[in-house]
């Protein structure tokens, strides 16, 4: 499932979770593993260009802010500093949900549609996990722009 993603990172670091445990689980259960009957689709998420998606996890993970260049679905770009929160992957979009400086609120964004992205030295706050909390009760995800 992790391939539909189109995290190239994320996918490798997929792969050797999955050798690594193939390698310590009992020999008559690894075929399960190896060719298990399960088909998953490989879903329409468009790659990301202009931003490194491990890069974003990472902000993610040290609470750094986000310079990003971002086009709306018309095109119209914008540039931003976002506090990326969390990373929300659906079949077909792959968003980062974050608190937008220039909008004062919060906003999803489409990864696809970011332009060009510089993780900066400047730290946010996550509060405790509040950020978090009040961005997952928002309505689900939509899209900014």
């Amino acid at each position: 499932m992790v391939h539909r993603l189109r995290d190239p990172k994320l996918q490798q670091a997929a792969k050797s979770v999955l050798a690594k445990v193939t390698v310590v689980v009992p020999e008559r259960l690894r075929p399960h593993i190896a060719d298990a009957p399960i088909y998953v689709s490989p879903g329409m998420t468009a790659e990301a260009q202009g931003a490194d998606l491990a890069e974003i996890r990472a902000a993610i993970r040290d609470s750094r802010k986000l310079y990003i260049g971002y086009a709306d679905e018309q095109g119209r770009r914008t540039n931003r500093t976002i506090w990326p929160i969390a990373m929300a992957y659906y079949v077909d979009v792959t968003l980062i949900g974050a608190w937008c400086e220039l909008r004062a609120d919060y906003r999803n964004f489409r990864v696809e549609r970011i332009q060009s992205s510089r993780l900066l030295r400047e730290r946010f706050d996550q509060q405790g996990g509040r950020l978090f909390r009040e961005w997952s009760a928002l309505p689900k995800h939509k899209p900014e722009g």
